[in-house]
């Protein structure tokens, strides 16, 4: 049995649980040469004659940026979820405790 003690919150004892152990394959990544990535010369650009509309009209680049905002929104709803069972949990292990003494 583990005991979690957090100040402020009561002690929540929970058992051991055993996780199998998941082996991760090894990815080998291609060496980047750094060295070579400080001749790129920026001196000259103007990043205010730069046409954003022509980017941003880009179906590619509305796509990608559909795909992003979809992606934060998941994660975000992901989170809350997590957040709303951490509380649901905990709402239980203490009223388990409370029945128990």
């Amino acid at each position: 049995m583990t005991t979690i003690s957090l100040p402020g919150l009561p002690k929540i004892t929970l058992p051991n649980i055993k996780v199998p152990n998941i082996k991760v394959p090894n990815v080998q990544l291609p060496k980047i040469d750094l060295p070579s990535l400080h001749s790129i010369d920026l001196t000259n650009v103007d990043i205010r004659k730069i046409n954003t509309a022509a980017i941003t009209s880009n179906p590619i680049v509305k796509q990608a940026t559909e795909v992003g905002y979809t992606a934060v929104g998941f994660a975000v709803l992901g989170f809350q979820k997590a957040q709303v069972r951490r509380r649901e949990l905990m709402g239980q292990f203490s009223s388990r405790r409370n029945t128990a003494q």
